[in-house]
């Protein structure tokens, strides 16, 4: 408020009367002068026509017509009527302006656009940027567009702030790391992972972020620890695929000692490790001279396989003859601890080579490289095929020094004799074919008699041998004379059921007479015989005469006459 009329007054006598010298003044509001009007826009106290201390207008910008940008408030939206001097009325600040504003697309080098990604940027707006990893902000990360078409605060710089990750060095790790930011001056250290080192004796390295942030120089790879060549005298590696000109901490190494020579209390091979302290795990052993059998030389006979000229315990060999010889006893044998051979070393015999093949057939030998002496090979044939010469031969001597065949192989043929035919016969096996080598038993029919081989068998030919034979009529012949038997004749020979009468003769006087008849057999039955009286009868014929009283020389003479008798007697049946 202001002061209406003066500012002071006295008390005063006028006219005998007490009164003031001016009039008391009053208050009243200080007013303003209406807002300014702006372009492109209005206040919101276009309704009122006086503005006195403390009321205020809002201003806005009219809206933009089709296609156009927005307009923009630049200045204070609100003003409010005050005073300076306490009596006259004055806007708090000038009336804003209403235009089209447009700042730049935002672009930080080095930096990202976290908030307020628009497409095109008008007064008022803000974005809000951060750096990219190792880069540090100078300046607000926060910028708004003002009137004045900039930036405000100027978009910040985004500047390097840190090395970036240390190199990889092969073989080796980073210590210490206590981030992934490494401003200038960080050190790293770089140490070299077991059996590794930069050089000899130096296993750790640093390298520092320097003010330009680059890395000093970065150190080499680590390498292997390397070991001395383990030579071994008499000695040597398993594998030739592990041999190196240098060996490194990891490699492996198998040794083994030479023909003739083993490690003392080891296996017959030690593997040997390089250790990372440059070292060999265990220590590079010796080799020794080795105890060893005999050669094992055989007569005819020789080392399948002979790879070896040292046969040290242990040591297996496997035993081989010549040809034509056969092994006698086992071929495997092995060095034992007493430096002799187990089993005992076998011997080499003569034997005969495979026996001669035969076209169609096969032998019993198939398989077999080696027949001993006496050795026997049965052959057969293709079935439909007959064997013709022998069925089997033997590996034997002819002259006691050398081993053969006794004959050569037999032959596989297609044989077949023909059916033989008998009339009045039979024949056994009952068959339809006949192959070589088949034997027929032929018999006839009662009445009837077998003239030729009863047997017969099919050769080689195809004949029958011998001949098949017929069946002719039985007959009965004379039979031969006998002593003390009187027959008379009539003919040649008789047909069955004829008889014949025979009469015996006895000390000279002819018997009763007897009848035999020729059989369906060819035989005479009952048989035409007499008893002979037996030397015991004739003896005791003669009794009377071995009786007390006879002369002795009668006696004597009788003795002889009988002794002469017996003789006779014995050299009969002797004839």
């Amino acid at each position: 408020y202001r002061l209406s009329g003066h500012s002071e007054i006295q008390c005063v006598v006028r006219n005998g009367v007490l009164t003031w010298d001016n009039d008391i003044p009053t208050c009243e509001a200080i007013p303003c002068a209406p807002p300014p009007e702006i372009a492109n826009g209005q206040h919101s106290g276009t309704d009122k026509e006086l503005f006195v201390y403390g009321d205020s207008v809002t201003y806005r910008c009219h809206s933009p017509r089709r296609g156009h940008r927005p307009f923009s408030l630049l200045g204070e939206a609100s003003i409010f009527c005050t005073t300076r001097d306490n009596l006259n009325g004055v806007w708090s600040s000038p009336a804003p302006e209403c235009k089209v504003v447009t700042c730049p697309q935002p672009r930080v080098d080095n930096g990202k656009l976290l908030g307020g990604r628009q497409p095109h940027y008008s007064y008022g707006d803000t974005v809000v940027f951060d750096c990219d990893f190792r880069y540090s902000p100078s300046g607000s990360g926060a910028s708004t567009c003002g009137d004045s078409e900039l930036w405000e605060p100027p978009l910040p710089l985004c500047q390097r702030s840190s090395c970036d990750d240390p190199p990889h060095v092969r073989n080796a790790v980073k210590a210490r790391l206590a981030g992934n930011l490494f401003p200038v001056d960080t050190v790293v250290t770089y140490e070299c992972e077991q059996g590794h080192q930069f050089s000899p004796g130096e296993t750790s390295r640093n390298i520092s972020c320097l003010p330009d942030f680059v890395w000093s120089e970065a150190p080499p790879p680590c390498e292997r620890i390397p070991c001395s060549d383990p030579h071994i005298p008499d000695g040597k590696p398993v594998d030739p695929w592990q041999v190196k000109d240098v060996y490194t901490y990891g490699d492996r190494l198998e040794v083994t000692c030479s023909e003739g020579f083993a490690f003392k209390g080891h296996d017959s091979s030690i593997t040997l490790h390089c250790t990372s302290n440059g070292t060999w795990d265990p220590a590079v052993p010796q080799c020794i001279p080795e105890p060893r059998c005999p050669k094992p030389d055989i007569p005819h006979g020789k080392e399948v396989f002979k790879s070896t000229s040292h046969y040290t315990v242990g040591t297996r060999v496997r035993l081989l003859c010549e040809e034509g010889y056969g092994l006698r006893g086992l071929a495997l044998v092995t060095c034992g601890a007493d430096l002799s051979w187990e089993p005992e070393l076998p011997f080499c015999d003569e034997v005969c080579g495979p026996p001669p093949p035969i076209p169609y057939g096969y032998h019993s030998g198939r398989g077999q490289s080696e027949f001993p002496y006496g050795a026997k090979v049965t052959y057969s044939c293709a079935e439909g095929l007959s064997l013709i010469g022998d069925e089997s031969i033997y590996c034997t001597s002819d002259d006691g020094h050398s081993l053969a065949w006794s004959g050569p192989a037999p032959q596989c043929r297609a044989v077949r004799c023909p059916k033989p035919v008998v009339e009045r016969g039979r024949m056994t096996p009952q068959v339809f074919t006949f192959p070589y080598g088949r034997l027929l038993t032929f018999s006839c029919d009662e009445g009837f008699g077998l003239r030729g081989a009863a047997q017969s068998r099919c050769q080689a030919d195809g004949t029958w041998d011998p001949p098949v034979p017929t069946c002719q009529p039985v007959q009965c012949f004379q039979f031969p004379k006998q002593e003390n038997i009187v027959v008379r004749f009539t003919k040649m020979w008789y047909g069955v059921n004829e008889s014949v009468s025979f009469s015996c003769q006895r000390d000279g006087r002819q018997g009763a007479a007897s009848q035999t008849t020729c059989s369906a057999d060819g035989t005479w039955t009952p048989p035409p015989t007499c008893k002979n009286h037996d030397t015991c009868e004739r003896i005791l014929r003669n009794k009377a005469a071995f009786q007390c009283g006879i002369p002795l020389s009668d006696l004597k003479t009788l003795l002889k006459v009988q002794k002469l008798y017996l003789e006779i007697q014995k050299l009969e049946k002797e004839l």
